[in-house]
């Protein structure tokens, strides 16, 4: 896994040094001083091939000459660099440092990893406790937490006075991941107290709901978190999806009944898109997400293979998931299927819902998504299951 972020690390820096050397006026170009805030910081050469120039330890002193959204031109011993601002505190520029964390709050009891996984010990955080926000990532927030750096839930923070339950108020906060979708148009703001930074939002647009408190809503689309009214949201399911919902053919509690609504009420398929996807997961693991295959090299409901395994436990540990669970996975499939295979997703949301249609979503699913050996008699059994055996159910 952590050879998979070296890489994307450091795109992300190439590019923004592209940025700075341009001379962007949204980059922050005036020098100020800083002091590494990490055990040990990674630095990159700023001229081609890029290599790294090594580490600096906790507590070394840089100048930072411009800096552009995570990262940072610095320089030190006579030398010049690129490394991530959150590696970094700044040094007697009070404007800066505000410009980089933030303080907030825990607006529920929750935990502290030491990393950002899931899996990593952890230690509790009670409710209104004090955070610094250093980075977002997905839903997975960097924090200083009492004097030491690790991760918590975005969603599980808020601004002070604004996101924490007051006496006053004994609205509780209610948290989740429920499918919603603006009742008219409205505007998704960057505070919770529903002012200054906005964003417009069209009627109709589809947004995950993290959180509630009052009459405040804590929203999420394509990663980008805001606030907004609670009154400005409704389901996103339509009737006819809702009614399928409540017709979910499988036995309560069984990971079919999960996935199927998943696909249903969050991917926003019809009966037969979702047939066509159940008749694959079948296939492909039996509806079990601690399922090996390939000698080890496909893990998953999807049975995802090779670059795409390390795609989903890429994706789980940056948002807090647990790859090996099926909410981790079904996470990661949403985003997988509407970012790198979103013809596919645009095919299933265009299918006609009957059983020829979950024939066809069956197929197509299996011979664009799956890609399994023998594509073609594959597509063609898994597309008869959906059709004769799934939809009729």
């Amino acid at each position: 896994m952590n050879t998979m972020r070296k890489p994307r690390i450091l795109l992300t820096l190439l590019l923004l040094l592209a940025l700075l050397i341009a001379g962007m006026p949204a980059a922050r170009a005036e020098s100020f001083q800083a002091v590494v805030s990490v055990d040990s910081m990674q630095v990159y050469a700023t001229q081609s091939p890029y290599q790294s120039l090594g580490t600096l330890p906790r507590g070394t002193e840089v100048t930072v000459k411009a800096y552009e959204g995570y990262v940072a031109l610095i320089s030190y011993g006579g030398k010049k660099g690129l490394a991530q601002v959150s590696d970094m505190t700044v040094k007697g520029a009070a404007e800066a440092q505000t410009a980089q964390t933030k303080p907030m709050v825990a607006t529920c009891q929750t935990r502290f990893y030491k990393k950002a996984d899931a899996a990593s010990s952890y230690a509790a955080v009670s409710e209104g406790a004090s955070v610094e926000l250093i980075a977002v990532n997905g839903k997975c927030a960097k924090v200083n937490y009492n004097g030491k750096v690790g991760y918590m839930l975005y969603s599980h923070l808020g601004e002070p006075g604004t996101t924490t339950q007051s006496a006053a108020d004994d609205t509780p906060v209610q948290t989740g991941n429920a499918p919603v979708a603006a009742s008219r148009n409205s505007r998704v703001y960057a505070s919770a107290s529903l002012s200054g930074d906005s964003v417009a939002v069209s009627k109709g647009t589809k947004m995950t709901l993290l959180a509630i408190r009052g009459d405040c809503a804590m929203v999420e689309k394509s990663g980008a978190i805001g606030y907004m009214p609670l009154s400005h949201l409704e389901s996103a399911s339509s009737s006819a999806q809702t009614a399928s919902t409540k017709s979910n053919p499988f036995a309560a509690d069984s990971n079919e009944h999960a996935i199927y609504a998943f696909l249903i009420g969050e991917m926003g398929y019809n009966r037969a898109a979702a047939m066509g996807v159940m008749a694959n997961i079948k296939y492909e693991s039996g509806y079990r997400p601690v399922c090996d295959g390939d000698r080890g090299t496909s893990y998953g409901i999807c049975q995802w293979h090779a670059g795409r395994k390390n795609n989903l436990i890429a994706y789980c540990e940056e948002n807090m998931l647990d790859y090996t669970t099926l909410e981790g996975q079904l996470r990661f499939f949403k985003y997988e299927i509407t970012t790198r295979y979103a013809s596919v997703h645009a095919y299933l949301k265009s299918v006609e819902n009957t059983a020829e249609g979950a024939y066809d979503a069956g197929y197509y699913f299996c011979f664009n998504f799956e890609a399994p050996a023998a594509r073609t008699s594959q597509s063609t059994k898994r597309a008869t299951y959906a059709r004769d055996t799934l939809f009729g159910m």
